[in-house]
C-alpha cells in the first residue's frame, strides 16, 4: 500500500500529545480522552503530569511501530560518513509544501543506492519523487525522522522515467532513434521554420540573438505557433511540423522551449512527438530547457542545443561558414584568372619583341629585301594575332572549364572526405567513414556503408 504522506497526521498526533504537558490534576485526564490519546497511568505520579523525556519515550514506542510504502518527493539530499540524509515533502495541487519530514538511509543499507541506479539509470537525487519503504523513528533529541530500508524502481521520478526508456527503446527497435544524423544540413537554408510560442521568453532571445548577429547577417525564419508544455503539446507540435513539410518554404526546423519545471517538459519525451520529429525530412534542430535538459526529442534530433540561444550562435556560425566557403572559391577563381592573364601579356610582349627585332634586322639588309620582309612582317602579325587569339580563346575556356560551379551544374559531384580533401578514387575511403558530396546548390553529408574496387572485384 502506498501512502501520500500519512506522517502529516503523525505530527499532529505528536503535537496534540505535547499539549498535555501542562496539563495539570484533574483537568489533565477528560484533555486526553477527548483527544483519543491513551494515558499509561503507570508513568503519570501524584501531580497528575508527566516529564516531557517520558513522553517522548512513549511516543517512540508507538511510532517506532509505523512502517509503510511511503511516496515522496526529495527536496534536498546530502552524504555524510557514508550515511544519506533528505529533506522529504509532498507538495498540494497548488505546489505548496503540505507535509515535509527528515529521511536516512543508513551506511548499511547503502546498497539500494546502487540498485536504484542500476534498475532505472538514475541516480537518487533531489527533485525526483519516488516510492520508499520507511520505518518511522522518534528521538527525544532529534525528533521524528524516517529510515528508509528500500526504494521502488517502478515508481521512480512518478514513472516518467521508466516512459522516457520505454520510448527510447521503441525507437531504437523501429531505428528511428538515430536518423535524423544522416538527414544533411543546406550549405545556406533561405529559411528556418521555428516551433515555439509566440510570446515565450525562449523565443525572443533566440530572434533577439539573431537580429543583433555582429556579420550583419539577415536570417529568413517563419514562426511555427504551438503549445510547448502541457498534454496537447505534442500533438499541436506534430501538427506544425506537418504544415512545415506541406508547405515546403523551409529547409530546416528549429524547435525552441525555454526552461521549466520537469512537469513542463515531459511533453518531450512523448513518443508519437519523438517519432515525428525523427521521421521528417527535413533536419529537425532543437533547443528545450535549461542546461541540465535532456529529453528523446533531444536525442532523436540531427543536432540539439542547450538553450534557444545557443541555437542562435550555431545559426550565426552555419552562414559564417557558408560566407567563408564561398569568398574561398571566389578568390581563388580571381588569382588563377589574374594568373593567365600575366602569362598571356608575358606572351604578347615576347612576340612583339620579336617581331621588331625581325623587323630591324630586315631593314639592314638592304632595300631589295624591304617588299619582301614586309610581306613576311605582315604575314607572322596575323599569323601570331590569330594565335594569340587562339591562345586567348584557349585561356578562356579552360578559365571557365576550371569554375567548380559550372562543373558541378552541369551534374557533377565532388567527394569531399572529413578533412576537406578531394576522394579522387574508391580506396581513399573506408566502411563506416563519412564524406561529403557537394553539389552546385548544396551537399549531402554521407556515411561509407561498403567499399568496392575493381581491384576488390576480380
Amino acid at each position: 500500500m502506498v501512502m501520500s504522506f500519512v506522517l502529516a497526521n503523525i505530527e499532529k498526533t505528536t503535537c496534540r500529545c505535547k499539549f498535555f504537558i501542562i496539563l495539570q490534576g484533574e483537568r489533565a485526564a477528560p484533555r486526553a480522552a477527548q483527544s483519543g490519546v491513551r494515558h499509561n497511568h503507570d508513568i503519570l505520579d501524584n501531580t497528575g503530569y508527566i516529564e516531557l523525556y517520558d513522553l517522548q519515550r512513549e511516543i517512540s514506542e508507538r511510532v517506532g511501530q509505523l512502517a509503510c510504502w511511503v511516496r515522496v518527493e526529495i527536496l534536498s539530499m546530502k552524504e555524510s560518513g557514508g550515511h544519506c540524509y533528505l529533506t522529504l515533502i509532498q507538495k498540494d495541487a497548488s505546489g505548496q509544501v503540505a507535509a515535509r519530514a527528515e529521511g536516512r538511509i543508513w551506511r548499511s543499507s547503502s546498497g539500494i543506492l546502487n540498485r536504484f541506479r542500476l534498475q532505472t539509470g538514475e541516480s537518487l537525487r533531489a527533485g525526483i519523487t519516488v516510492v520508499v519503504r520507511a520505518s518511522v523513528t522518534y528521538h527525544p533529541v532529534f525528533g521524528m525522522a524516517l529510515v528508509i530500508g528500500d526504494i521502488d524502481p517502478a515508481y521512480t521520478i512518478g514513472n516518467r522515467e521508466l516512459e522516457k526508456k520505454k520510448t527510447i527503446e521503441r525507437l531504437t527497435r523501429e531505428e528511428l532513434i538515430d536518423r535524423q544524423k544522416s538527414v544533411p544540413l543546406p550549405f545556406l537554408p533561405e529559411c528556418l521554420a521555428v516551433i515555439s510560442s509566440a510570446d515565450a521568453a525562449g523565443y525572443g532571445d533566440f530572434v533577439k540573438h539573431l537580429e543583433g548577429n555582429r556579420y550583419g547577417f539577415v536570417f529568413s525564419t517563419k514562426l511555427y505557433p504551438a503549445l510547448m508544455q502541457g498534454d496537447r503539446s505534442p500533438a499541436s507540435i506534430i501538427s506544425a511540423l506537418e504544415m512545415i513539410e506541406l508547405e515546403g518554404e523551409c529547409d530546416a526546423v528549429l524547435v525552441l522551449r525555454g526552461g521549466g519545471g520537469e512537469d513542463d517538459l515531459s511533453c518531450f519525451d512523448d513518443y508519437s512527438l519523438c517519432r515525428a520529429l525523427a521521421s521528417s525530412r527535413l533536419p529537425v534542430l532543437t533547443a528545450i530547457g535549461h542546461e541540465r535538459d535532456y529529453h528523446v526529442a533531444d536525442m532523436v534530433a540531427c543536432r540539439h542545443f542547450k538553450t534557444p540561444t545557443a541555437l542562435a550562435d550555431f545559426v550565426v556560425e552555419w552562414y559564417e561558414g557558408a560566407e567563408e566557403q564561398v569568398n574561398e572559391v571566389l578568390s581563388s577563381i580571381q588569382d588563377a584568372l589574374m594568373e593567365r592573364i600575366r602569362e598571356a601579356e608575358m606572351n604578347v610582349a615576347d612576340c612583339m619583341a620579336a617581331i621588331a627585332n625581325a623587323a630591324m634586322s630586315v631593314i639592314r639588309r638592304g632595300d631589295d629585301e624591304v617588299h619582301r620582309c614586309l610581306t613576311n612582317i605582315r604575314f607572322a602579325i596575323v599569323t601570331a594575332a590569330k594565335d594569340l587569339e587562339s591562345q586567348v580563346a584557349l585561356l578562356e575556356a579552360r578559365i571557365q572549364a576550371a569554375d567548380p560551379r559550372g562543373i558541378l551544374r552541369q551534374g557533377y559531384v565532388l567527394a569531399v572526405d572529413g578533412n576537406g580533401h578531394v576522394m579522387r578514387e574508391a580506396a581513399s575511403g573506408k566502411a563506416g567513414e563519412s564524406f561529403s558530396l557537394r553539389f552546385s546548390d548544396g551537399r549531402w553529408k554521407c556515411l561509407i556503408n561498403e567499399v568496392t574496387t575493381e581491384k576488390s572485384r576480380q
